[in-house]
């Protein structure tokens, strides 16, 4: 077997150390907006097991309040609580929600399973449709399509997340009468069952507001990319050489314009895993969206923060994620490359 090279060793080195140190700056972060989220979640106003129990029995005896503060360690000095979670969040025990009686942990695996359900699927077509519409639009820019096609992203991209939900359900679902009008299935699974389709059903309107929302952004930035691209002298020499415009896109302009994509793709699908709290409440779309709404609704404390803790796990490791994606776009950018 060969030897790897004296330059092979040096550039494994230089990964090896680049990446420890972008695990620890990680660490660091994820420390830090433990920091924060605890911080603010203990700023909200009133108390939480009083607001909870108030909001079933309409009545939070003190005497019933003081053992719940007890069970769940409310009533210890706030210093105690913030190390004491700090340590759990890393053991993975997240105590347990106040509304489903069970451990956090596996609230949000549950529901985590129903929002990759419509996240997936909304995330990959709105990744391929951004980079397509935008490079096409950035490559003729100035034309009536680029001028079409920016103007419509920019309509799109005004209208807030959960009145397009409310449009999109009122058009397709109540007057046209295309789709169910929310939930992921029908109540027939009560008898036969969860039936795949019906779920890809009930998941089309979920998907297609999510996919809205989410292309603009794809395209923005692609067609930015494109627009430097085009102006760079390797695009002048392959013209220079005769080679067609749909050429020069696919194999010189495309490839380099997809770099600065790297990051916006993965931070988007971070995003939209807590992100999309409208889109599930009006769709009643049983993932961590909707899950965020109830634990707000009723101030369920460790759920909350079991919720945060996994948004800041996301974004973190899709970070992580597009250092590591860069040089297979890329192999000019090597990981650990100050230069």
């Amino acid at each position: 077997m060969a030897l790897p090279s004296s330059f092979e060793l040096r550039v494994s080195i230089m990964n090896g150390i680049y990446l420890l140190k972008r695990l620890a700056t990680s660490f660091a972060a994820f420390c830090i907006a433990v920091t924060i989220m605890f911080a603010l979640l203990r700023l909200m106003p009133g108390d939480y097991i009083t607001m909870y129990l108030e909001s079933i029995y309409r009545y939070a005896p003190p005497d019933v309040v003081e053992t719940f503060n007890r069970v769940y360690g409310l009533d210890r000095p706030i210093l105690e609580q913030y190390f004491t979670y700090l340590l759990d969040a890393f053991r993975g025990n997240w105590g347990y929600s106040f509304i489903y009686k069970v451990p956090v942990l596996t609230v949000i695996g549950e529901k985590l399973v129903w929002t990759l359900i419509i996240l997936l699927p909304a995330t990959i077509l709105a990744t391929l449709a951004g980079i397509g519409i935008g490079a096409y639009s950035g490559w003729r820019r100035g034309s009536k399509a680029d001028v079409g096609l920016l103007n419509g992203m920019i309509f799109i991209r005004a209208i807030p997340s959960y009145w397009l939900a409310l449009m999109i359900l009122i058009i397709f679902a109540y007057y046209l009468n295309l789709f169910p009008l929310g939930g992921y299935v029908d109540t027939s699974a009560l008898a036969t069952g969860i039936d795949p389709f019906d779920v890809a059903n009930h998941a089309v309107l979920p998907i297609l507001t999510l996919f809205l929302f989410s292309v603009t952004g794809t395209y923005y930035l692609m067609r930015n990319s494109m627009l430097m691209t085009a102006g760079e002298d390797y695009i002048t020499t392959a013209r220079a050489k005769g080679l067609d415009e749909l050429t020069i896109l696919r194999k010189h302009a495309l490839k380099n314009a997809m770099l600065p994509m790297v990051t916006l793709i993965t931070l988007e699908c971070a995003g939209m895993i807590t992100g999309s709290i409208f889109v599930e409440t009006i769709f009643s779309w049983p993932g961590l969206g909707m899950l965020t709404y109830k634990a707000l609704a009723a101030r369920d404390l460790p759920l909350l923060q079991g919720i945060l803790l996994i948004d800041t796990l996301f974004v973190i490791a899709a970070n992580i994620a597009a250092d590591l994606i860069y040089p297979l776009v890329d192999p000019r950018v090597q990981v650990g490359d100050d230069a």
